[in-house]
């Protein structure tokens, strides 16, 4: 699976995002890609959120660089318990 590591919005000045660090004192656990395609047109939008699900921000319409992560999901099925 796949998750949002970094945001980085192209703009002056530039501001970045970034899963674990802090911004305005809050910390970024999250970084959700929100948009919506509509039949004549795409709507861009980022979500940041803090550890209780707050939107520290929305990003909209914006030229972003965005940097993946792959995480590894575990099934439980698969894990073998020894006795």
């Amino acid at each position: 699976m796949q998750v949002i590591q970094r945001l980085t919005v192209v703009s002056n000045p530039t501001r970045i995002f970034e899963v674990g660090t802090e911004h305005d004192g809050r910390e970024v656990i999250e970084i959700r890609q929100v948009g919506v395609t509509y039949e004549d047109h795409i709507h861009s939008e980022y979500q940041v959120q803090d550890e209780n699900g707050d939107l520290i921000t929305s990003v909209e319409n914006a030229p972003v660089i965005v940097d993946w992560r792959t995480i590894v999901e575990h099934d439980e099925s698969l894990i073998q318990h020894k006795k």
